[in-house]
């Protein structure tokens, strides 16, 4: 008996979300990470290597997963300093990781 194996159709591009993506990833330099982008089975996160702050995220992720992904762990950062975006900063604010206390 054979086993059908269904691919999920991949994503179109959307200009729109890689806008916010890139975005987001400006965020992160502007409190100090370095952002890479790498092909991998992981998912993302932080990361510290020889006194470097980086941000890792899956190259392989689909556009809607990375955006969550980098708004949840910008919750975990203290953003209320610095300019964002309001589109950015709603997302951030309305995400409730990290802000509990």
């Amino acid at each position: 008996m054979k086993h059908v194996i269904k691919k999920t159709p991949k994503q179109k591009f959307d200009e729109e979300k890689d806008r916010m993506i890139q975005d987001l990833i400006r965020i992160y330099e502007k409190l100090n990470f370095n952002v890479r982008i790498e092909k991998g089975t992981f998912k993302g996160g932080f990361c510290l290597l020889k006194d470097q702050k980086l941000f890792l995220l899956n190259k392989n992720i689909d556009q809607d997963k990375k955006i969550n992904f980098l708004v949840k762990n910008l919750t975990l950062l203290g953003t209320e300093d610095i300019y964002i975006k309001p589109n950015i900063r709603a997302l951030i604010d309305s995400s409730d990781i990290g802000t509990e206390s």
